[in-house]
């Protein structure tokens, strides 16, 4: 009696595994998926020209001088002497990009600029700069690029050194 149990409890276990096994086949199934890539332009940027603060004469305090985004026309504070109209904000354009892609633009937020070590030697005097974007972001059209200015706002310390001073900053253009 125990055999006949131990036969129909293995044939009842044998029988439960093909079908369950049979299940499982009809239920899987393979269908092919594509890969697709597109490569585009890559983003390049065109510098129309780099920010001049112009020409300025230091005090015996410590002034600013702001070039705003939107003009040429520099403001002076009291305690520094803005000569002549030679400042110019800085601009440049995206001129490569996808057409009507959205693209974001970044800049340092601040420059150092440098002039030349004192006759004698010494350290070479610095001023500082904040600097801002016109904007952050453009959707590009190549026959009508935009044009991005930069405007910011240089500390001129008390009794600066004479000298020109320059430094260099990066702006970044790059897909949204």
């Amino acid at each position: 009696m125990l055999n006949k149990m131990k036969i129909i409890l293995a044939g009842s276990i044998a029988a439960a595994s093909m079908i369950s096994g049979t299940a499982q086949a009809q239920v899987s199934t393979t269908e092919p998926v594509t890969a697709e890539a597109e490569i585009i332009v890559p983003v390049a940027i065109t510098v129309d020209s780099g920010i001049n603060f112009g020409l300025i004469a230091s005090t015996a305090n410590q002034g600013t001088v702001q070039l705003p985004l939107g003009s040429n026309t520099r403001i002076c504070s009291a305690q520094v002497t803005c000569v002549g109209t030679g400042a110019t904000r800085g601009e440049f354009h995206v001129s490569a990009a996808s057409e009507d892609a959205l693209i974001d633009l970044t800049i340092d937020p601040s420059v150092t600029l440098t002039a030349p070590p004192p006759v004698g030697g010494g350290a070479a005097p610095t001023m500082s700069a904040t600097l801002a974007l016109s904007t952050a972001q453009i959707t590009f059209d190549p026959l009508a690029l935009e044009a991005v200015f930069v405007g910011g706002t240089l500390t001129v310390g008390a009794n600066q050194a004479q000298g020109v001073y320059t430094g260099s900053f990066d702006v970044t253009a790059e897909y949204n």
